[in-house]
């Protein structure tokens, strides 16, 4: 678009004659569109339904969650979302490892309360998520978790530990 022709647009404003002066396919840049669109159909926030719901959770006692459900649980997972609709790529692929080797795991959605997200990074000293722990130890983090399946090392940890693995049956 030249600039003779966007300063007519601009000029002429928002209209019926400013789309007709655009060629087709033009309206789908979004610096052209946000310069058409009057910013009083652009909404600023959304309302306060859909706003993401949080549990509140103490910061005393984020501690004690997290121990708690680390040692009640051989294999307990710190993860964005849960098992079944994971909300991160990450926390996703370590679901899906866990699952082929049919571990039995737990899992905490750490997006529920900003606290225990933030606290199981201090706890653990390490900055991202998704985390797996195994017989109360921090084991690590999706890069981590990968290698080990691969290697083979991630099962022996399960079972070395107590636990019992049942994968899937194959299917054909």
């Amino acid at each position: 678009l030249s600039q003779k022709m966007l300063r007519r647009v601009v000029r002429v404003g928002v209209g019926a004659s400013s789309r007709s002066l655009l060629p087709a396919g033009m309206l789908r840049s979004a610096a052209l569109r946000s310069m058409l669109v009057p910013r009083r159909w652009l909404s600023d926030g959304t309302h306060s339904d859909f706003e993401p719901v949080r549990k509140a959770v103490s910061t005393s006692d984020v501690n004690e969650l997290i121990k708690k459900d680390i040692s009640d649980n051989l294999v307990f997972l710190y993860m964005k979302g849960y098992p079944q609709a994971p909300q991160c790529g990450f926390s996703n692929q370590v679901c899906r490892i866990l699952d082929r080797i049919g571990a039995d795991y737990q899992s905490r959605n750490v997006l529920e309360s900003m606290e225990v997200r933030e606290g199981i990074k201090a706890f653990s000293k390490w900055p991202t998520i998704p985390q797996l722990y195994v017989n109360g130890e921090f084991v690590g983090g999706c890069d981590i978790i990968t290698d080990m399946f691969r290697e083979g090392e991630l099962e022996a940890l399960i079972t070395d530990n107590g636990g019992k693995l049942s994968p899937p049956a194959e299917s054909n």
